[in-house]
């Protein structure tokens, strides 16, 4: 179905993902607020272990000495896969998804296993520490709903609610009717209509996004309702990529 292709699905301009993946943070506790955390992260180094050069808190290996260096908890997935999130626009919404995944690749070749298998039983524990890490920075800002999370979270926005729902009861309705219509689909024309109608609201919230994120002062109330809106949006995406017929639908919100 072509409302369902993967690469209609990613970057800021993307129509949906298919899994939701609400990426794990450890704050810093040397942070006072957001916008004070990033730019500790940024500034602070940590020195190598092996020669005692100091490096970015991102940095994979050492610049002088080539030794991997470990990720801290709360390193910055943008600066893991070097593209800090100042020099993207609309705050960091903006990512181009064949970059990054140049990005990612380039990261990922210093960790491959043909690569870590000469380096010390030490050096190789780091190596699989940074491949899962850079791993999940690419997951998370590649697909719009654990991007818009992740960045509502380093606006200090924690603890979102996995079970928060729509409050819009005219958007709720619209939710259920397009349910109700996947789960009394007899064929295959049906569950494609249910598809583009549903791509359209995706659509329509990734342009409202586009919109929260360009603004100077985040609107974070705004941007945590749209992120509601899509989860809802995607896991009927989601469904309706995997129907057949005659079996029961699920959808999990």
């Amino acid at each position: 179905m072509r409302f369902l292709s993967q690469s209609r699905l990613t970057g800021s301009v993307a129509h949906s993902q298919w899994s939701l993946l609400t990426p794990g943070l450890v704050s810093s506790p040397h942070c006072s607020s957001p916008r004070v955390c990033r730019a500790y992260s940024s500034a602070q180094t940590k020195a190598c272990a092996s020669c005692g050069t100091p490096n970015g808190m991102a940095a994979l290996q050492c610049k002088k000495c080539e030794a991997l260096q470990p990720l801290p908890g709360d390193v910055s997935f943008y600066d893991v896969l070097g593209s800090p999130r100042e020099t993207i626009s609309r705050n960091g919404w903006s990512i181009d998804p064949n970059q990054l995944k140049g990005q990612w690749r380039q990261k990922m070749a210093l960790t491959h296993p043909d690569r870590l298998g000469a380096r010390p039983e030490k050096e190789q524990q780091i190596g699989t520490q940074q491949s899962a890490i850079v791993n999940k920075a690419y997951e998370t800002l590649l697909r719009p709903l654990p991007r818009a999370l992740y960045l509502l979270e380093q606006e200090g926005v924690k603890d979102i609610d996995e079970a928060a729902s729509l409050e819009d009861l005219e958007l709720l309705m619209e939710v259920m009717e397009l349910q109700e219509r996947l789960s009394e689909a007899t064929d295959q024309a049906e569950v494609d209509a249910v598809g583009d109608q549903n791509q359209e609201h995706i659509s329509d919230v990734l342009h409202q996004l586009d919109d929260a994120f360009a603004q100077s002062n985040l609107d974070k109330d705004r941007i945590q309702n749209l992120a509601i809106q899509l989860r809802y949006w995607t896991n009927i995406a989601k469904a309706v990529q995997e129907w057949q017929p005659g079996q029961p639908v699920e959808l999990h919100h």
